[in-house]
């Protein structure tokens, strides 16, 4: 038995397919065709799929998801809204790829399915409280409660970028002013830098290129640059700040950090933790375990397990 997920992101969009065992058969990322529209972006994840699955031809397919980064009501199959493809509002990605494919693909929150990864394959389902945060250019979270997915009233559940840090705040690209994306998205991280220093200037000797990004700060703290280092603790102390309000709300036993920003958690998670020994209330932020995850396909992993057991 075999089941196939697809990672949908604003540049690329990753494939994998699985085994009923976890075990990858296949993992490979194309181009997302964003600009070719919508009705041929479908076609091409359509494409990939029946390739797929003339390619393993004879194994029983269990399921597919296709996981996005946006605001899904997984309930009805409909992309309502996703910042990296613009102008797809309340598409319903289920019924137009089942048109094409006659399969109906679950369709899910790409952070959900990150969730369902760290919950599968590196927590083994031992854990059934935990709340992920993925940490990239923007803020996503995951939430499993008593080893079952949340996705709340309208399947928009974990949105924790979103949760508000700093009443009045810096303006996040939602639109709203003080989020926790705000201060702890990729795009936080340049600006913070931008504040401090001459970027052309200060960054060149790290072999900066077009322009900066986050893992350039990153490399910049491991040859101990001062300032990339204070900026790195700073992001600690605002995601320590997002990590304690859900552990007072929620009481997980385990909070797992991933994403491609989450590679300098030896940088931030010494303010993060300082941060949350401020909580008064002890017994959650004591009893949390932290993990980070730094495999980059655990969303595309998550997405291909749960079209099997979702």
């Amino acid at each position: 038995m075999i089941s196939i997920g697809f990672d949908i992101g604003g540049t690329n969009t990753k494939i994998a397919v699985v085994n009923d065992k976890y075990k990858i058969l296949k993992k490979f990322s194309i181009q997302t065709p964003v600009s070719k529209g919508y009705k041929n972006f479908i076609k091409e994840l359509s494409f990939e799929f029946e390739s797929l699955k003339k390619e393993f031809d004879g194994e029983k397919l269990a399921g597919l998801t296709i996981a996005i980064a946006g605001d899904v009501d997984s309930d009805n199959g409909i992309l309502r809204y996703a910042p990296n493809l613009r102008g797809w509002r309340n598409k319903n990605i289920r019924d137009d790829f089942r048109e094409i494919s006659k399969i109906s693909p679950k369709i899910e929150n790409d952070a959900n399915m990150a969730a369902w990864g760290v919950y599968s394959l590196e927590i083994k389902k031992k854990v059934k409280n935990l709340v992920i945060f993925t940490l990239g250019t923007g803020i996503g979270g995951g939430i499993i409660i008593d080893g079952r997915l949340y996705r709340g009233f309208t399947s928009t559940a974990a949105e924790l970028g979103h949760m508000v840090i700093v009443q009045g705040g810096e303006r996040c690209n939602c639109g709203n002013y003080g989020c926790l994306e705000a201060y702890c998205g990729g795009y936080a991280l340049i600006r913070e830098a931008k504040k401090r220093v001459d970027i052309k200037r200060h960054y060149s000797r790290f072999k900066m290129l077009d322009k900066l990004t986050p893992k350039i700060i990153f490399e910049a703290a491991k040859h101990n640059d001062k300032i990339s280092i204070e900026i790195w603790k700073k992001y600690g102390y605002h995601l320590g700040t997002g990590i304690g309000n859900i552990l007072v709300s929620l009481n997980p036993q385990m909070v797992v950090l991933c994403g491609g920003v989450s590679r300098a958690y030896k940088f931030f998670i010494p303010a993060l933790k300082d941060r949350l020994s401020e909580y008064q209330i002890k017994t959650p932020v004591n009893s949390v375990k932290i993990k980070v995850s730094l495999n980059s396909s655990i969303g595309v992993m998550g997405s291909a397990i749960f079209a099997m057991e979702g």
